[in-house]
């Protein structure tokens, strides 16, 4: 079963990998949203339908992510949600990031094959091809189980049962859900980080809040590390290993130790997207003393560690546009992608397309 949901992601990511990419944030969801109902101004509309013409010439496509949905959801009007859900169906063609819980496992796997590619001399490895979903696995895959059935009748079970999710456009699921996703109360998470921000303001650069940032992101993701190298010593050695040997074997620690120096000393960027993404956004908040975490701001983190290393424009609002750009970030320039806000650079930008 995982042999088959993986190539399914990797057709998805050969075919996506053949368009133009371009990550729409929240904000132009809504307005692409209005300019189909025909709503002015008219600049909007001309985008909406630049992109519409641009999709169905299979020129372009706006993927969707977990973030972009659970903004969905959050939408009380249910006839604008499905509106928005009619107009995402269209522009991405049901396609979508994998889910948050396996983007860090997926960058560590493309990391170390990147590594071993290198020393062995062969081809990179593309982590772009293994990134993409449709949208009914937005948030992960989950399989019936059946007790009394063999192996085999479970696995074509389940093959069936993927392959008739799969064909779910956005507003059907919408349309088969009964309530609103709670939102989510993030109070207390951004106090914590205004607080610690507030209590910690000695820092003799900026490399070196970022440099915290990334410490702090890798003992988050202890558990995917570990989860890693189990996956490695299956499918590269052929054997089994218990979470409690890998611990003894210290790989787990040689390898964050790995990452932690290789970014400290330059080396990588780019390499592990969500790490560096996430990192630079959040040590740029900490190291101005000006500025305060504010509730949109994870979302927007989130948005731009999408949109920067998988995609190759993204429409976004000027204030996150502005950090991206910032002269100590510059994130634009070392992902190689368009970030723009203001409409009439997005429609010039389109008709180059």
């Amino acid at each position: 079963m995982e042999n088959y949901t993986q190539q399914f992601k990797i057709d998805i990511g050969d075919m996506v990998l053949k368009k133009h990419r371009i990550y729409i944030d929240t904000k132009y969801w809504i307005y692409m949203r209005d300019a189909f109902l025909g709503k002015e101004p008219l600049i909007r509309i001309e985008i909406y339908k630049k992109l519409r013409d641009l999709v169905q010439k299979e020129i372009v496509i706006c993927p969707l992510s977990p973030h972009i949905f659970l903004e969905l959801m959050n939408i009380g009007d249910k006839e604008k949600r499905l509106i928005m859900a009619q107009v995402m169906d269209e522009l991405s063609r049901q396609v979508c990031f994998i889910s948050p819980l396996n983007i860090v496992g997926q960058e560590l796997l493309s990391f170390v094959r990147n590594c071993q590619a290198k020393a062995e001399r062969k081809s990179l490895f593309i982590p772009t091809r293994y990134v993409f979903t449709k949208v009914p696995f937005v948030m992960g895959e989950l399989y019936p189980t059946i007790e009394g059935i063999s192996d085999e009748q479970m696995n074509d079970m389940r093959i069936q049962f993927f392959d008739h999710l799969s064909k779910f456009t956005l507003v059907e699921i919408l349309n088969t859900l009964n309530s609103d996703f709670p939102e989510r109360n993030s109070e207390d998470l951004i106090a914590h980080l205004n607080k610690g921000k507030d209590d910690n303001q000695d820092w003799k650069s900026f490399h070196e809040v970022f440099m915290y940032e990334i410490a702090g992101i890798l003992d988050i993701v202890k558990d995917d590390i570990e989860k890693l190298w189990i996956y490695l010593y299956a499918n590269d050695k052929g054997c089994s290993i218990t979470p409690e040997e890998i611990h003894k074997s210290e790989c787990v620690k040689l390898l964050t130790n790995l990452i932690y120096h290789s970014f400290d000393q330059k080396k990588i960027n780019r390499e592990l997207p969500f790490f560096h993404i996430n990192a630079s956004l959040y040590a740029f908040v900490r190291y101005n003393k000006g500025q305060r975490y504010d509730k949109n701001d994870f979302i927007d983190f989130s948005h731009t560690a999408w949109a920067l290393p998988y995609c190759d424009a993204f429409l976004t609002e000027k204030p996150l546009h502005d950090w991206i750009r910032n002269n100590k970030l510059m994130l634009d320039k070392v992902y190689k992608t368009k970030v723009d806000y203001k409409e009439e650079a997005v429609l010039d930008y389109l008709n180059t397309l």
